[in-house]
C-alpha cells in the first residue's frame, strides 16, 4: 500500500497533467521533457532497488539512504573494473529508460478526460491520511530504522522515503538526545578517559592484530551447529586467553575498525572518519604508540581506501597503509570478488614484518570471509561435511592461511615478543537461508589474544566490546597514562564481572548488554523498549521489560545505557571531553 502512494506521489504531476490538460500533453514542448523527468525519477529508482539486493545484507537499510554518501567519492581510486562497472549501470539504465518511456507514452492519450484527475485528487487525500495518522503514534520517522513497529518499517525501508532522508542527513547534526541526567552523574556512571588498570609491562612487545571480517561467535562454539572444523585456529584458542561474550558495536565494517582500532563509538550514519566531527578529541593509537618509538603498519587485499579504511589509518596516525596495489605481481594473483584472497595479502605482511624494526604494530584487515564467500580454485575443504555453508567454507580457508602465516612466523626473531590480538569486525550469518538477523543478538563475535611467550588456556566469561581492543594495544604498548576510549583494556575485564557493554542497533535503537540480559533502548524518546534474557532467549521471544521482578536490573541498565549515550554526544558536539 505505502509502494502504491509513493509511486502515486511522484508521479502526482504526471497524472494531474494528463487529466486536467489532455490537449497541452499532446504537444511535444510539454510531453517530450515531461517524459524524459519521469523516465529519468523512474530509472534511478529501479536501479536504488537492484541494489539494494547487495547492499541492504550489510547495512541493514535501502542503499539510497546513503546515496549521496556513497556518490561522495565513486571514483578516488578508479580501475578498469570500476570504470567497466559503470559502463554496465548505464547501459542497463539506457535500456530501462526506455522501457520506461514506451509506457509512459501509452498514458499520454487524447481520450482522457477530467474524472481521472477528480478521483486522483481523491485517492492522494485518502492515502496522505493513511501515511500520517494511526492513531497515536507517530508513523513517518525522522531516521532510517531496523527495529520498528510493523506500521513504520515500510517507511523506513521505501525508496522514496529513505532517498529524501538522504538528501537532509548530509550535515550529519543529527545526535541522540544528549540530557537524561546530570553530566556529573555521567560522567562518575561513565567516564570517557580510562586508565589501564594494571601494570604496564616494562619490555615493549610488538602487536599484530588480525581483524576478521564478518565472522559470527558461532564459528568458535562447540555448541553451535556452525562450529566450524579449523584445527589451527582451535589450537592457538586453546592457547589463548579467549573471550567468549564479546560483542560488536555495530553490524557493519566501517563502525566495527572505528570502535577497534579507536575506542569510540560511531553516532554517525556515515563512518565517522567521513563525517564533519572529524576534529573531535580521541587517542590516535599511531601517533601514541610512536611516542614509545613503536612503527604501525595496516594492510588489506583491495583496492586503496575502499570503505574508507586508508582515510581511517590516517586519521588514527597508523604510518603505513599497504592494499591489493603495493603488492608485487598483484594483477596476475587469484582475486576475491573484493580483492586479494588472504594467502597472498598474509605472505606480503610477513615479508614486511621481517624488515620493521622492534618494537612494531601491524594489522591485518581480511576480506576472504567477506560476502560473496569465494574460494580460490586451488582451496580442498579437508572437512565438507562439518563446513557446511559458504561463510564456513570461506573460515576454513582462512584457518589454512593463518596456520601458513603462523607457521612461518615462528621462525623468526620478533615471534616470541609478540602479542596476537583477534577480534572480528562484526556478526554476520552463519547460514543466510537459515539464521536471521532476528533470531539472535547479531552483535556476538569471537575475540581471543594469544602469546607464544605465555601460552595459557583461559576463558574470561565477563562481557566484552570491540571498544576494549584499543586499550589492550596501548597496555601492551607500554602506555600506562589515561587513553581516551569507550572501552577497557580486555585483561582488565577480568576485575568486572558485572560489567555492562553497549552496541548500536541504529540510529535511534541502541542494546546495553551484561552478563545474562539485553536491554532495549531508544535514544531519541530516552526509554526503554526490551529486556531479554539472552542465554535462554536466544530468539528473544519474552520480554521481560513489564514484569516487576526486573524492575531493578531495567533500571539500573538503563541508566548506564544514558550515561553511555550521554557522554559520546557530550563529545561529539563539544569535540573535547575533559579528562
Amino acid at each position: 500500500m505505502y509502494d502504491i502512494f509513493c509511486i502515486a506521489l511522484i508521479h502526482l504531476p504526471l497524472f494531474i497533467l494528463i487529466s486536467a490538460a489532455t490537449q497541452l500533453v499532446q504537444k511535444k514542448l510539454i510531453a517530450l521533457p515531461l517524459l524524459l523527468i519521469f523516465t529519468l525519477a523512474d530509472t534511478l529508482l529501479i536501479v536504488l532497488n537492484l541494489a539494494d539486493i547487495f547492499y541492504f545484507r550489510f547495512h541493514l537499510q535501502r542503499a539510497d539512504a546513503d546515496l549521496l554518501y556513497v556518490l561522495r567519492n565513486p571514483f578516488a581510486n578508479s580501475t578498469f573494473t570500476v570504470l567497466l562497472l559503470v559502463l554496465l549501470i548505464v547501459s542497463a539504465s539506457i535500456t530501462i529508460a526506455w522501457i520506461v518511456y514506451s509506457n509512459l507514452s501509452k498514458l499520454l492519450h487524447p481520450a482522457a478526460t477530467g474524472k481521472p484527475f477528480i478521483l486522483t485528487l481523491i485517492l492522494l487525500l485518502l492515502f496522505t491520511l493513511l501515511f500520517f495518522w494511526n492513531g497515536t503514534k507517530k508513523t513517518l520517522p525522522s531516521y532510517p530504522l531496523t527495529q520498528l513497529e510493523p506500521v513504520q518499517l515500510p517507511l523506513a525501508q521505501n525508496s522514496f522515503h529513505t532517498f529524501i532522508y538522504s538528501l537532509y542527513r548530509q550535515n550529519e547534526t543529527f545526535l541522540p538526545a544528549a540530557n537524561y541526567i546530570s553530566p556529573q552523574q555521567a560522567a562518575l556512571l561513565f567516564p570517557a578517559w580510562k586508565k589501564n588498570k594494571t601494570a604496564g609491562v616494562t619490555d615493549k612487545k610488538n602487536i599484530v592484530l588480525f581483524i576478521m571480517e564478518s565472522i559470527p561467535y558461532d564459528f568458535f562454539d562447540n555448541s553451535s551447529p556452525y562450529k566450524v572444523a579449523m584445527p589451527f585456529i582451535d589450537s592457538l584458542v586453546n592457547k589463548s586467553t579467549f573471550f567468549s561474550n564479546a560483542f560488536s558495536f555495530s553490524y557493519s565494517s566501517n563502525k566495527g575498525i572505528t570502535a577497534i582500532l579507536a575506542g569510540l563509538p560511531t553516532l554517525t550514519d556515515i563512518p565517522l572518519y567521513h563525517s564533519n566531527f572529524l576534529s573531535m578529541e580521541r587517542s590516535e593509537v599511531g601517533k601514541l604508540l610512536a611516542k614509545n618509538n613503536y612503527s604501525s603498519s595496516f594492510f588489506i587485499g583491495d583496492n586503496y581506501d575502499d570503505m574508507g579504511f586508508a582515510q581511517c589509518c590516517k586519521w588514527l596516525g597508523i604510518q603505513h597503509y599497504y592494499c591489493m596495489k603495493d603488492i608485487p605481481g598483484y594483477r596476475q594473483m587469484e582475486k576475491h570478488s573484493l580483492g586479494l584472497h588472504d594467502e597472498y595479502v598474509l605472505s606480503f605482511m610477513q615479508q614486511k614484518i621481517a624488515a620493521m624494526q622492534q618494537p612494531f604494530f601491524a594489522a591485518q584487515y581480511n576480506i576472504s570471509t567477506h560476502y560473496p564467500n569465494d574460494l580460490p580454485k586451488s582451496f580442498n575443504d579437508r572437512y565438507p561435511r562439518q563446513n557446511t555453508t559458504p561463510s564456513m567454507k570461506t573460515m576454513a580457508y582462512y584457518n589454512d592461511c593463518l596456520q601458513q602465516f603462523f607457521n612461518e612466523a615462528a621462525t623468526k626473531n620478533w615471534y616470541k615478543n609478540t602479542v596476537f590480538i583477534f577480534c572480528a569486525d562484526h556478526w554476520a550469518t552463519p547460514d543466510a537461508d537459515n539464521v536471521k538477523l532476528d533470531e539472535t543478538s547479531g552483535f556476538r563475535i569471537p575475540v581471543f589474544i594469544y602469546e607464544p611467550g605465555k601460552e595459557t588456556k583461559r576463558t574470561i566469561a565477563s562481557p566484552v566490546s570491540q571498544l576494549d581492543v584499543v586499550n589492550t594495544i596501548l597496555q601492551t604498548g607500554s602506555k600506562q597514562d589515561s587513553v581516551l576510549s569507550y572501552g577497557t583494556s580486555l585483561m582488565d575485564t577480568i576485575l568486572q564481572p558485572n560489567r555492562t557493554v553497549f552496541t548500536k542497533m541504529n540510529n535511534a535503537v541502541y542494546e546495553a548488554i551484561n552478563n545474562e540480559y539485553v536491554l532495549g533502548f531508544n535514544a531519541i524518546e530516552g526509554k526503554s523498549l526490551y529486556y531479554f534474557d539472552y542465554l535462554t532467549d536466544t530468539r528473544k521471544q519474552h520480554n521481560l521489560l513489564s514484569q516487576p521482578r526486573y524492575t531493578t536490573g531495567i533500571d539500573s541498565m538503563a541508566l548506564r545505557m544514558k550515561a553511555f549515550l550521554q557522554t559520546a554526544s557530550a563529545h561529539y558536539r563539544n569535540k573535547h571531553i575533559s579528562n
